[in-house]
């Protein structure tokens, strides 16, 4: 099977990606680095959630949250490319599955998270967080990551103009990033609140990085979950996709 099309739309992001690379990355890191530096330093280490300290407890969620606004914000950019320079019907237009299309930019998602989860791990070392990087971990960031490239590239494909994209972005994303257990326990918070939170992918994905981080067992009902969320997030997209090349 060839895969031309993959090949040439992460080529393609990439090479646009390296000329505004450092200014990408920083830019995701603000958020989750002011919000370590505020909450983990200012509880420091005297707080303790599962077994472990408050610092360390915050390194998983913040690390979902840079990474969730480093791969979602692909969105941006194609609504961008859509409704300015038009690029991105150079897509649509070539000889190349729609399928294809879709992985090309999942793919790219996927390599802007992971160097925003590299300089973060980076960050959160030198703050002195102990880190436990095993290879569960990995595949759960990995997974995290897909699901928010793909649901940036549906969304971007799917609204119709800029305003529409912010407002999804108020009031889907950003309830999702700080309702999810990124800065405390979902447990602590109101019943209806905890049944609501289970919806969100990020819930599932800050579980399962912090119990890796924690050296605790994974749970198969959150890789279950998020599996079923890549699926859903990669056939709304490919529908996203289908759809506007016939528009």
């Amino acid at each position: 099977m060839r895969l031309n099309g993959i090949i040439g739309v992460y080529y393609r992001e990439m090479s646009i990606l390296r000329s505004r690379l450092l200014r990408g990355v920083l830019s995701s890191l603000v958020s989750p680095a002011l919000f370590f530096m505020a909450f983990g330093y200012g509880f420091g280490r005297q707080r303790m959630f599962y077994g472990m300290e408050y610092l360390d407890f915050l390194f998983a969620g913040l690390l979902a949250m840079s990474t969730l606004n480093a791969c979602y914000g692909l969105a941006s950019e194609v609504n961008i490319a859509r409704f300015y320079f038009r690029t991105f019907d150079e897509y649509l237009l070539a000889p190349a599955p729609r399928w294809q299309i879709v992985a090309g930019e999942m793919l790219y998602g996927i390599s802007k998270g992971g160097i925003t989860a590299c300089a973060f791990i980076l960050l959160a070392w030198v703050a002195g967080v102990n880190l436990r990087l095993s290879p569960s971990f990995f595949a759960a960031l990995l997974l995290h990551m897909a699901i928010f490239s793909l649901l940036g590239l549906g969304i971007a494909l799917a609204v119709k103009n800029h305003g529409d994209q912010g407002a999804i972005s108020s009031f889907v994303i950003t309830p999702m990033t700080f309702l999810s257990g990124v800065f405390f326990p979902v447990e602590q918070m109101p019943l209806a609140l905890r049944w609501l939170v289970q919806a969100f992918p990020v819930t599932h994905s800050v579980n399962l990085l912090r119990a890796a981080q924690g050296g605790a067992q994974l749970s198969g009902a959150d890789w279950a979950i998020l599996l079923g969320f890549l699926i859903l997030a990669f056939s709304a997209a490919l529908l996203a996709a289908k759809r506007a090349g016939t528009t």
